[in-house]
């Protein structure tokens, strides 16, 4: 991983394997795909305890003896997170669970039967697939393809599904592309591995590290942090500018090691609404309009001391509200330093850096959707069985903003860092499939609930076939003690959630807990940070 160009510092690369152990790994790979999630989420994992460890030896002195301990296991089944979760004993997406989650699907994404197939791979008429996406409003995309918004007399998904099918079967994927590219949504046609690097911006992907690094000044001081600490970011302020998976994912990772994050979100803009009961340990939430001047009077004041800001919108979005890394370092001069974390699908700079996407495009432009169907003995793309795009992009964002947090301790300064859901599948897709040997026995075990999925099958459906497996077929693991974590008392009631898996003893509050309890979205009513630590 050292070899991917990472712009870690030199004490880092020259030492950090030291710094981590491995523990517990099974004795063959958890996620029943060919391609190696469950190692390229070890060594993530691993790199995550590495580059904390160099924080925690600078904050509370380099003669500590201090290791992080990463459960391979565990970390494994990290991008499955939202499958093992349950408020009061029950799945998110049982009806009771649903109940007791403020419903932020403005647009009826996920709530129309209809709408919701939007989001799915659909063959083409010149026999090639293309995977549309509802995105958080299906509305833009359905009328481009000329199909009614909405369809209220549709009652199941394979009617709904055949509805946009015979659709796109009139039309090229280019054709689709084309339509889909002229309204600014989000779709890819799919494409294979090899097809993906003869594009201009696979080119420029494949040849770049798994995060970016850009230092924008060099005049502000070292950002300094108490030594009593307790834990490796105690003090530091950061402020959640994200929706969805990849973005919340790097903050609530970073919420495991005692920062302040306050997540800010708006009654006027959707999001998936139960993904709040797993991404906001750790975290106040509020609501705040940033385009009214009220809005912007309070968030400018949390400005004022934020350390670092994560922005997992549209590229160009947060900039157009005047809060974009360039206007932050005319807002500081130099008088204090800041890191901002761009999450994105197509990543910085490249010829499709400005397109809007999501896992499940990342997935079929960059190879992974094909990969996965031929893996299963087919000539179709089928999704990925997790979201493991939006979770290894929301990885590389937390390793991201701790080596950012690193640089400005050691050299000061300010930084810009990037990473997006594409590269991480550039890497999975580089690291490259199983023996054949071994994937077959895989295949032979996990078969009875992945062998008839197809392109056609939504992300949920995959995401629960695979879970289902590795439950039937791996039970012991659901029942260590250090898997899961269990709040009793929050706003949804009682929620089991994966516990962290990085573990740096005794240097990270997640061990006994994280500083707030989960809750939903614009929860907390006063806008401010707290006093430091």
């Amino acid at each position: 991983m050292f070899e991917n160009n990472l712009p870690v510092l030199p004490e880092v690369r020259a030492t950090g394997l030291e710094y981590v152990d491995f523990v517990g790994d099974s004795p063959e790979p958890i996620i029943p795909m060919a391609l190696k999630a469950h190692e390229t989420f070890a060594a993530l994992k691993a790199l995550e305890g590495v580059v904390a460890v160099a924080l925690c030896k600078e904050r509370f002195g380099h003669d500590i003896t201090v290791k992080a301990s990463v459960n391979c296991s565990h970390a494994a089944l990290f991008p499955a997170m939202n499958y093992l979760s349950t408020v009061d004993g029950l799945p998110k997406w049982n009806p009771e669970t649903k109940r007791k989650i403020i419903d932020t699907d403005l647009n009826q994404v996920y709530g129309n039967i209809y709408r919701r197939a939007l989001t799915n791979i659909y063959r083409t008429k010149d026999g090639r697939f293309y995977h549309l996406h509802a995105s958080l409003d299906a509305s833009p995309t359905l009328k481009a393809l000329s199909l009614p918004p909405y369809n209220e007399g549709i009652k199941n998904n394979q009617a709904a599904q055949q509805i946009i099918l015979e659709r796109t079967q009139q039309l090229t994927s280019q054709e689709i592309d084309e339509v889909i590219r002229a309204v600014k949504q989000a779709g890819s046609p799919c494409l294979t591995r090899e097809e993906f690097l003869a594009t201009s911006h696979g080119k420029h992907i494949s040849s770049r590290p798994l995060f970016e690094l850009e230092q924008l000044e060099s005049s502000s001081p070292k950002l300094e942090l108490s030594p009593e600490g307790p834990n490796i970011l105690s003090g530091v302020k950061i402020l959640d500018l994200t929706r969805v998976i990849a973005g919340p994912v790097i903050t609530r990772t970073l919420a495991e090691y005692g920062a302040q994050i306050i997540r800010v979100t708006s009654h006027n803009l959707p999001d998936q609404s139960y993904y709040a009961v797993d991404f906001n340990f750790g975290k106040h939430t509020i609501d705040l309009d940033l385009k009214s001047s009220e809005g912007r009077e309070v968030f400018e004041k949390l400005l004022e001391d934020v350390d670092v800001i994560v922005d997992g919108y549209r590229p160009g979005a947060i900039a157009k509200l005047g809060y974009g890394p360039h206007d932050l370092l005319k807002r500081y001069a130099g008088k204090r330093g800041f890191v901002y974390v761009k999450e994105s699908c197509y990543g910085i700079g490249g010829e499709w850096s400005d397109r809007p996407g999501w896992q499940q495009i990342a997935d079929s432009v960059t190879g992974v959707s094909w990969a996965n169907g031929r893996a299963l003995g087919l000539e179709e793309p089928v999704a990925a069985l997790f979201p493991l795009a939006d979770f290894g992009a929301g990885e590389l964002g937390c390793i991201a903003a701790l080596n950012g947090l690193h640089h400005r301790m050691t050299q000061g300064g300010s930084y810009f860092t990037s990473t997006s859901l594409v590269k991480y599948n550039d890497w999975l897709m580089s690291v490259g499939p199983y023996e054949e040997s071994l994937w077959s026995l895989m295949f032979a075990t996990h078969g009875q609930d992945i062998g008839k999925l197809r392109h056609n099958n939504n992300f949920e459906e995959v995401g629960l076939a695979a879970i289902n497996s590795i439950q039937r077929l791996y039970p012991h693991l659901f029942h260590t003690p250090d898997l899961m974590y269990e709040a009793v008392e929050t706003p949804f009631g009682s929620v089991k959630t994966q516990s962290p898996v990085v573990r740096i003893e005794p240097y990270k509050t997640a061990l006994k807990g994280w500083k707030n309890v989960t809750r939903p979205a614009g929860y907390d009513s006063v806008a401010e940070w707290e006093p430091s630590d």
